[in-house]
């Protein structure tokens, strides 16, 4: 990469960083390609899934017939590929399980421990050239596996990466670094054979970039996106550069990250408080997706929760407070989007118990004559899957399809 270049995409990133201190430029001063994301809480209102999905609403109950197939509390990360869902427990079980998309339990991957073919933690899991490719691992190397769940090879590394996704476009890896120094950059890219490296966003001493997992930090859709904790900036990849796409406009209702990075200094009961009662709008990567048509994630305002639909094509920005009605199957009102599954598939994931609750709680409200004349209409397909999975500590993927 040229010189003149790479010194003119570092003063565009740091101008974009600047936003998150309040001082965001006016949006018709910005490029064409830019998209602004308003977000005013004044106008703020209830609103339905319909608004913004498909009607078709989509269940996969994890089954727990096996003792392999038993799922944690904490699932960080859930995706689909191809025929196969992957499930990724990185706190409990340290494991990688893979299903079908029927939800019946095929495989998993396991390999906790010292030594080769083994890891002692790991963060993220792409899938490249149908092979499964393990990412954060510790010891700092790559690990592949089939898609099966047998090991393949593995490649020590000089340092540790965090989360990282391939570009089909420009047959590139994106990798996260965890580096936090100077002379250190957030991005570093390489091709196929892990040679030709790009680096972006170097280090900056007096940015705020807090203590966030980067798991989620990237998005693949048409484009390869990513967002940074505490940054107003999405950036956007292409021909093996980052450019800004999207930016948030707060106003008033922004944080300020000055005063975020003060309250690092706060006890950690008074710091709790802060982030949990009295921080404003700050963006992180966390319960959020890109398609071609849709923008979404999930913010805090003191002690309100919002999700925030953008819609791409009028640029328009909708304010959901708290949950979303399920004017679809008359179900469960989502309070967060947490997973984007594939492309436009989005959703979350409840206990099978839990959802079963939910159901007997549906009945009580309607009455037996009312229940039945659900489950027969409109609850059918939520009925059958709750009715299979009431006695189930799994998990049910509840999956939505993002309008076109």
């Amino acid at each position: 990469m040229k010189q003149p270049y790479l010194i003119l995409l570092v003063l565009i990133c740091s101008f974009f960083a600047s936003c998150s201190s309040g001082d965001q430029a006016n949006s018709d001063q910005l490029n064409d390609g830019l998209e602004i994301i308003k977000v005013n809480l004044s106008e703020a209102r209830e609103g339905k899934l319909s608004e913004f999905f498909e009607p078709e609403v989509q269940y996969i109950w994890l089954k727990d017939d096996s003792e392999d197939g038993l799922i944690g509390d904490g699932l960080q990360k859930i995706f689909f590929h191809e025929d196969k869902v992957f499930t990724l427990d990185i706190f409990g079980c340290h494991c990688v399980q893979i299903f079908d998309r029927s939800g019946k339990f095929l495989s998993k991957i396991r390999a906790y421990g010292e030594g080769p073919e083994k890891y002692l933690g790991f963060d993220d899991a792409i899938v490249v050239n149908n092979e499964l490719l393990l990412l954060g691992v510790f010891p700092p190397k790559l690990m592949w596996f089939s898609l099966e769940g047998k090991f393949i090879r593995e490649e020590k590394l000089d340092k540790p990466i965090g989360s990282g996704v391939f570009s089909e476009e420009d047959k590139r890896y994106y990798f996260y670094s965890k580096y936090r120094e100077p002379g250190e950059y957030l991005v570093e890219t390489v091709n196929e054979s892990f040679r030709d490296t790009l680096k972006f966003l170097p280090y900056q001493d007096d940015v705020y970039y807090g203590n966030f997992s980067n798991r989620n930090s990237f998005i693949k859709s048409e484009k390869i996106y990513l967002g940074r904790a505490f940054n107003d900036t999405i950036m956007v990849s292409g021909a093996g550069e980052l450019l800004p796409k999207f930016v948030f406009e707060f106003g008033e209702y922004g944080q300020a990250i000055d005063e975020m990075k003060r309250s690092e200094e706060l006890e950690a009961r008074e710091r709790s408080d802060f982030i949990n009662k009295k921080a404003k709008l700050y963006f992180t990567p966390y319960n959020w997706y890109i398609t071609n048509s849709q923008f979404h994630a999930g913010f805090k305002y003191e002690v309100s929760y919002y999700n925030i639909f953008f819609d791409r094509k009028t640029q328009q920005t909708s304010v959901i407070k708290g949950r979303v009605s399920d004017d679809l199957t008359d179900s469960f009102d989502p309070y967060n989007l947490l997973y984007q599954f594939e492309g436009d598939k989005v959703g979350f994931r409840v206990l099978g118990i839990e959802l079963y609750k939910i159901l007997q709680k549906k009945k009580e409200e309607l009455g037996q004559e009312g229940f039945e004349e659900y489950v027969r209409g409109k609850g059918k397909n939520f009925a059958q899957v709750a009715f299979a999975a009431k006695d189930s500590e799994n998990p049910v993927l509840i999956v939505y399809t993002v309008k076109k």
